[in-house]
């Protein structure tokens, strides 16, 4: 019987310092608590936010759900009325999701107390006659507005409840909104981030597969960033070269995380101005760990000329593109990585003190600060910067415009670009306050004259 040989492992070469980066700071609780009485919970208060699709409500039964850290229960009168409750009764603190729906209200089913939708008590039918109990007491209620599949609701203090805004792609001609509900083990703020990060989209979504999007996402943008004046809103433009042409690409996030982008089957060939969104999304914290995306997805000619969207797939944990949902097998979730991984793969709250951010990052750094700043403007007793309505339409800017300037031999292609970008943004800007048919007609003519401008036009140039 020989006598094996003994062998050892090769000792690694490096300069290893996992043991100094073990130890790990905590998450910054000031952006990332969202639960009632924080700072960063009584700011998102300050806002309308969607906690449900209609289609989650049936007729005669209640909804449980969950939204700023509350627990609540969603249902819809036999009158036709959508109500938003505390989840725990009055009486006993009996779930309502197992009430009874009524003519006006929702029943609990321990002892039969009835609420109204606004948490006025209707009936206590176990007390004796004369019972003051339903006067001296009121069940924590908020008021829903239901529009177009969605949900909306209020959680702040009713006497600052601002007017719900309603933004110029809310009523497209020729466009259907689908509403869609996807969930994410994960805060709030880095769901959100992303889409204030146009980088990713070039490496995540071009670059490390390509099975993501268009050849065309794959070339590396300018990439500039807009606050707008009265800080509402920042916009991160991506302006691409794709042939003979320059595409203007807008992103646009409204504090503190409602957004828009624009079709993900664009491909540059065509010339267009003003294509809007395809996507219009908030980013509605749930809890400090779990994120809801709530949303619509665009369906027309304009912004899927091809029929490409498939409107099938657009519900609850649903929607028609790659990689926002955990539903892949792993290995292939590993193999093509997309926003859902990314975003869940930076575990369930975010530590900032971990990160090293960059010139890539701008974006995300604005959307931070401007979450401190109405924080801030909460915590001293003042309303944040809400959109200015007066019963308007609010105006976006989410957009795709495609315009035919070819490159100038001699002249900086990236200069050329970031010129055209800043023509497109102020062209946005100045049709702020126009009714949408004069603000949309400005628009497309003022863009149309882009490509004859001297700046972008060799011929013109050279004369």
């Amino acid at each position: 019987m020989s006598v094996a040989e003994y062998v050892r492992p090769n000792t690694p070469n490096g300069n290893f310092r996992g043991a100094a980066k073990a130890t790990r700071p905590p998450p910054d609780p000031l952006l990332t608590n969202i639960e009632p009485g924080t700072p960063c919970g009584d700011y998102l208060r300050s806002f309308w936010w969607p906690i449900g699709m209609t289609e989650e409500v049936p007729e005669d039964l209640p909804h449980k759900t969950r939204l700023l850290g509350e627990d609540l229960v969603l249902f819809k009168t036999r009158q036709g009325e959508y109500g938003c409750l505390h989840l725990n009764c009055s009486h006993r603190n009996t779930s309502l999701e197992f009430g009874n729906v009524t003519e006006c209200g929702i029943r609990c089913c321990y002892h039969g107390w009835e609420y109204a939708v606004d948490g006025t008590i209707l009936d206590t039918p176990g007390e004796p006659a004369g019972s003051k109990i339903k006067d001296k007491v009121f069940h924590g209620a908020y008021p829903i507005v239901e529009f177009k599949g969605l949900l909306f609701v209020y959680m702040g203090r009713q006497e600052v409840m601002p007017e719900f805004p309603v933004y110029d792609t809310f009523n497209l001609a020729d466009d259907e909104l689908v509403p869609y509900s996807i969930s994410y083990p994960a805060n709030w703020l880095q769901i959100a981030e992303n889409t204030t990060d146009p980088y990713h989209t070039v490496f995540l979504h071009a670059n490390h597969s390509t099975e993501h999007f268009e050849e065309s996402w794959g070339e590396m943008p300018v990439i500039d960033w807009y606050e707008h004046p009265n800080g509402r809103h920042t916009c991160n433009v991506c302006t691409f070269r794709w042939k003979d042409k320059v595409w203007v690409r807008v992103y646009e996030t409204f504090f503190p995380s409602f957004s828009q982008v624009g079709s993900f089957f664009e491909t540059a060939e065509d010339e267009k101005y003003f294509q809007r969104a395809a996507i219009t999304k908030w980013t509605v914290p749930v809890d400090n760990t779990t994120t809801r995306i709530m949303a619509w997805r665009h369906f027309g000619k304009a912004v899927d000329p091809d029929n490409q969207g498939r409107r099938e797939l657009v519900g609850k944990d649903s929607v028609d593109f790659l990689g926002q949902t955990a539903d892949r097998p792993y290995e292939d979730r590993q193999r093509v990585p997309s926003d859902y991984e990314a975003q869940v793969g930076q575990g369930l709250v975010a530590v900032h003190g971990t990160e090293n951010l960059g010139h890539t990052d701008r974006g995300v750094a604005i959307l931070r600060k401007n979450i401190r700043a109405g924080i801030e403007r909460v915590q001293n007793g003042e309303t944040p910067v809400l959109p200015n309505q007066n019963g308007q339409e609010v105006p976006s800017y989410c957009s795709d415009t495609i315009i035919p300037i070819p490159e100038i031999p001699g002249r900086d292609d990236e200069e050329l670009r970031r010129g055209v970008t800043g023509v497109v943004m102020d062209i946005l800007r100045a049709a702020d306050e126009m009714p949408r048919a004069e603000r949309v007609t400005y628009i497309d003519s003022e863009m149309q004259k882009i490509k004859d401008r001297p700046e972008f036009n060799a011929t013109k140039l050279a004369s």
